[in-house]
């Protein structure tokens, strides 16, 4: 008796077969990326998705596709892209039902976020680590329904974070610019370089200053103070709280600029192409070049066996797609669950040592 073919040898055949009808002419060759997401080769992919698509939800928020979703865990456990996420969230299965989700934790350097839905009785993804993902290796975003959202191919295998080696974390490219590299101190942002010329510069901000506000925002982090510097427009002025060595704390007055242009990144990196709007930063990385829509970040990545090797996180540029290795997830899913990483919030406070009502100043004065 002949062996059943796997999953993955069936997929195979059929992919190989379909590369070869492709690559019949100059034509087709030129239209790669039209012909690999076309609905007959995309069809050939249903079976590496079948099962994990009924581990795959599809987020909305206030009534809008925001991300896709990974169910880890058999009781409303489900992963996805935390920077999209916002107002009434629902998770939609591919059997049709919803739940209303609450977001109980989240890892900024990794942008993650765990939701929590009232069910019972799901299917958890099937894991595999990501150095199995070879580069050149086919790989497919599932979705909740038959279709893969999208197919590729592994281009770099999973790699650290090196500066310069990743888009910058946010695309806000008409936002106002302050100029200054930060870096977390403990519940606030430390300035570790300020940029000649530029308006933090002109307005007196030194390296090692810790910022703790912007105007009346508290900044959490460095990447608090990069998403609330974001939300203003160049000659904009804003206030920010410093506490510089052992002195008081301060407020130094900025007036915000233009983005330089070397900071822009290359345009043809966005020619028709949605990038992702948190897209760099990743501590890790496995990059694709599959054609992923922003809103289909936070969903799996499988290989042709249907296992998980990554959850996708970003659409980086014209080829470049993100996922964050399968074994980064795993290792964060039991302080997400545990409470050990909280969703932030402006109400949290830094935490300080006890004073006497009567010696704590106000708030923000």
């Amino acid at each position: 008796m002949r062996p059943i073919a796997t999953v993955s040898q069936r997929v195979m055949l059929a992919v190989a077969l379909a590369a070869t009808l492709i690559w019949a002419g100059p034509i087709q060759a030129q239209q790669n990326d039209q012909l690999r997401n076309s609905p007959k080769i995309v069809k050939l992919f249903r079976p590496a998705v079948a099962k994990t698509s009924e581990s795959t939800v599809r987020v909305v928020c206030d009534g809008k596709d925001a991300a896709l979703g990974a169910v880890i865990g058999p009781d409303g456990w489900i992963i996805t892209k935390a920077s999209e996420l916002r107002g009434t969230i629902m998770c939609k299965f591919k059997d049709g039902k919803e739940h209303s989700a609450k977001i109980v934790g989240i890892q900024p350097e990794y942008d993650l976020a765990l939701l929590k839905i009232e069910a019972t009785g799901l299917k958890a993804v099937e894991w595999r680590d990501s150095k199995d993902a070879k580069v050149g290796r086919w790989v497919a975003s599932a979705s909740p329904g038959d279709d893969p959202v999208a197919i590729g191919v592994v281009s770099v295998a999973t790699r650290p974070l090196v500066l310069g080696d990743q888009p910058p974390k946010n695309l806000a490219l008409d936002s106002g610019y302050l100029g200054v590299g930060l870096e977390d101190a403990m519940g606030a942002a430390k300035v570790n370089q300020v940029e000649p010329k530029s308006p933090a510069d002109k307005a007196g901000v030194k390296v090692n200053d810790i910022i703790t506000r912007i105007n009346d925002k508290k900044v959490l982090g460095a990447e608090s103070m990069i998403n609330t510097i974001q939300k203003y427009r160049p000659g904009e002025e804003v206030t920010l709280k410093v506490k510089r060595g052992d002195a008081e704390p301060m407020e130094i007055k900025a007036k915000l600029d233009k983005r330089p242009a070397k900071l822009l990144g290359n345009p043809q990196e966005r020619m028709g192409s949605a990038l992702s709007n948190r897209r760099g930063g990743f501590p890790k990385i496995l990059q694709h070049d599959t054609i992923i829509k922003p809103a289909d970040c936070g969903g799996p990545l499988v290989d042709l066996d249907g296992k998980v090797v990554g959850i996708n996180i970003a659409r980086a540029g014209r080829s470049e797609s993100y996922a964050i290795p399968s074994e980064s997830v795993r290792e964060l899913l039991l302080p997400l669950m545990s409470g050990m990483l909280p969703p932030p919030s402006d109400e949290i406070e830094v935490k300080t040592p006890q004073v006497p009502e009567k010696k704590r100043e106000p708030d923000g004065k």
